[in-house]
């Protein structure tokens, strides 16, 4: 060893623990002391519990006992103090609910001035101080932490600390700033960078002298390993990292000596960094991913990299981190459509540097949504214009106990000013995942990834791109629908509290059908109707996209469950009829959200259709939905809540008196509680479980 530093502080608070009280099991001292004129101090030793002694006071001439002040705390004199030759002193002392203690009474002879000295020994708890756990290996990067302390050792005492550095140390202390932490039941410290390639020790000492004199000791050891690399680590940036891999896909482990430097754009804490996909159907998602899971970008933000820690222990990587990270050991994996790559295996080791960086020295990437290229992936960019497409919806409509269990992210639609689409992703474990989205426009920043989402459609394929953000604060919309660039020609969005049969509309005639009484749930903006085109009763059903706690509002959506005209072979239709007068812009959008209401054995495969006359109708898109979860077999592609709908409208749709968009059923093939397409529907035409629709609403931009 060759270098020590000590220090002490005040305990700030006691701990409770459990301990044996000593003198109760102990028997004290009975024989009773004789002092007076002798000039020495004698030890008497009384048990934990209240009581007294007699101390017999030999000497010639006249005597005065005197308590000290700590002493007098819990000690008294039961008679006289003081006599003119000889007699006796009788001592009265208090219950020890704590440590040993020791008090001090002090017999002094006038005759002969000379002080005898009585220590009263009373015993108490036996002291306890103790770390948690007696060593912690280290990265070579600088880190403050904290070792938990198990002590009953009472505010006003003292405690004193020890580091002490093996021989491979620096000549300057590097493990300091010690302190209290977390209510004072931890000790804190720092562990500085070490840049030799030599790993270090230090070992803390923590030391408590009781009342008694006894020492009471506890070890703390904090073993730091080298920086991450070699002294002849070679750089390379992130161009030269990706050639590596020369075909369209591959995966590779990295035995050269090399390393890359960045930005770190994610953070450890965030609960919104990677999605956790069921690995197989009846599996629980693994939340593990998302813990595991940081990104890189270069210096001038123009390629990024998925990093991958062996356990969420290893990721301590902070937003904006400046990070050398030596790449030795580690698996570099390229996908293809989109170009991605992600380096995985990662762990506190192959961190060469790490120094903190802030939000303004981060090149700034402002896009619209068709800007995006494969070279944005992983990397941190600005959308610009945005506003999430369903008003009044929910980051995740999706039940809570779904979220808990299956269903733990989802994809909620983002348009810009372009008329554009992309999903933002968000997890469970956010906390904002049930709160209402801003209806108003403006930016929304994260992470562009690419990630399958397979309870919307089956492989997972929801676009080119998609956004993580890494807090709340960076989707900055306006929460007021006024300031928004878009303007609702007319929408469905029933508020929960009324039942949507109170729309009924008896003998209404439309073009959809020759005629018949049709029941109809009126548009809450705008003028429009929504029926089925068999004029059926509307099934009143449920949408999670309502409860701020993630549970279900009732009378929340409509639909029906005879979705298939079997004698023509044919689906049935959800109707939307409306009137865009006097509307007129360059472009327009219609979105809708919908679900099939409960359980399994829903038409799979559906096509949207708009008419200016209800007699010729032209594709919109096509889509797909999915069955409802299983919860006793969870398939891959189930969700237990609404999915969000999004396409592009033809602007001739708009400055029309009246005009239609439909949503029909297309291929009679429905899904099983374990398979995605496999049955048909029943020979009446109806699916298991009504398909409903929760919002719907056409858009066009001011």
């Amino acid at each position: 060893m060759k270098k020590f530093y000590t220090k002490r502080f005040s305990l700030i608070c006691a701990f409770a623990a459990s301990a044996l009280l000593l003198g109760g099991g102990c028997s004290e001292d009975e024989t009773e002391p004789a002092i007076g004129s002798k000039g020495v101090s004698s030890e008497v030793f009384v048990s934990s519990d209240a009581g007294s002694r007699t101390i017999k006071v030999e000497t010639s001439g006249p005597w005065q006992a005197r308590l000290t002040p700590e002493t007098r705390l819990w000690v008294s004199v039961d008679g006289a103090d003081s006599g003119e030759t000889g007699g006796s002193l009788n001592l009265n002392y208090r219950t020890n609910n704590s440590l040993p203690r020791k008090g001090t009474i002090l017999v002094s002879s006038a005759r002969q001035q000379v002080v005898d000295t009585i220590y009263l020994m009373q015993y108490g708890t036996t002291p306890l101080l103790e770390f948690k756990y007696i060593g912690k290996q280290y990265s070579s990067v600088s880190t403050i932490d904290s070792v938990a302390i198990d002590t009953n050792i009472p505010l006003s005492k003292k405690i004193y600390w020890t580091v002490v550095y093996d021989e491979n140390s620096a000549a300057e202390p590097w493990a300091d700033s010690v302190s209290y932490a977390q209510d004072f039941k931890y000790f804190r410290f720092r562990i500085a960078d070490n840049k030799k390639f030599e790993p270090r020790t230090a070992r803390f000492r923590l030391r408590f002298q009781d009342d008694w004199g006894e020492d009471h000791t506890t070890y703390f050891t904090a073993y730091q390993g080298i920086p991450g690399g070699t002294a002849e680590t070679r750089e390379m940036t992130f161009e030269e990292l990706r050639g590596l891999i020369a075909e369209a896909e591959g995966e590779i482990t990295l035995d050269q000596d090399i390393a890359v430097s960045g930005t770190v754009i994610s953070d450890w804490a965030s609960p919104n960094m990677a999605g956790s996909p069921m690995p197989k159907a009846a599996a629980k998602p693994d939340l593990g991913i998302n813990d595991c899971t940081a990104y890189m970008q270069n210096a001038d933000a123009s390629l990024g990299l998925a990093l991958v820690t062996t356990d969420a222990q290893q990721n301590n990587l902070q937003r904006y981190d400046k990070l050398k990270l030596w790449c030795k050991g580690l698996t570099l994996t390229k996908r293809s459509n989109p170009e991605r790559y992600t380096l995985s295996g990662v762990t506190q080791d192959h961190i060469v540097t790490k120094e903190a960086g802030t939000a303004e020295e981060l090149p700034a990437k402002r896009r619209f949504i068709d800007q995006l290229t494969d070279a944005d992936i992983y990397t941190q960019v600005t959308l610009k214009r945005c506003q999430m497409a369903v008003r009044t919806g929910r980051f995740i409509p999706v039940h809570i106990n779904y979220t808990n269990s299956f269903n733990n992210y989802y994809p909620a639609a983002v348009l810009d000013r372009h008329g554009d689409m992309i999903y933002l992703m968000t997890n469970h474990g956010c906390d904002w995942r049930f709160k209402e989205m801003p209806d108003g426009e403006g930016t929304i920043t994260g992470i562009i990834v690419h990630e399958p989402y397979t309870f919307f459609e089956r492989g997972g394929d929801i676009g080119r791109y998609q956004i993580r953000n890494v807090t709340r604060e960076d989707i900055a919309l306006d929460e007021s629908a006024d300031n928004v660039f878009s303007a609702v020609a007319v929408e469905w969005s029933p508020d929960g509290s009324k039942d949507p049969r109170a729309y009924a509309f008896p003998q209404y005639p439309h073009p959809a059908t020759d005629s018949g009484q049709a029941h109809c749930v009126a548009a809450t903006t705008g003028s429009g109707l929504s029926f089925m085109s068999t004029y059926a009763w509307l099934a009143v059903g449920s949408a999670y996209r309502a409860a701020e706690n993630g549970l279900t509002i009732n009378n929340a959506s409509w639909g029906h469950k005879q979705l298939w005209d079997t004698a023509k072979n044919t689906g049935n239709s959800l109707i939307f009829e409306f009137s865009t007068q006097g509307v007129s812009s360059t472009q327009c959008s219609f979105v809708f959200t919908c679900r099939y209401h409960s359980a399994q054995g829903g038409l799979r495969y559906w096509t949207a259709e708009y008419s200016l006359d209800g007699d010729n109708w032209k594709k919109l898109t096509d889509f797909t939905v999915p069955d409802n979860g299983n919860w006793g077999n969870m398939q891959l592609e189930q969700l237990s809540g609404d999915k969000n709908v999004w396409m592009q409208v033809p602007t001739e749709i708009l400055g029309q008196s009246v005009a239609w968009i439909r949503l029909r059923p297309v291929q009679n093939k429905i899904g099983t509680a374990t398979t995605y397409d496999t049955a048909t529907i029943a020979s009446n035409g109806q699916v298991a479980n009504a398909f409903t629709v929760s919002y719907a609403a056409l858009r066009y931009n001011k």
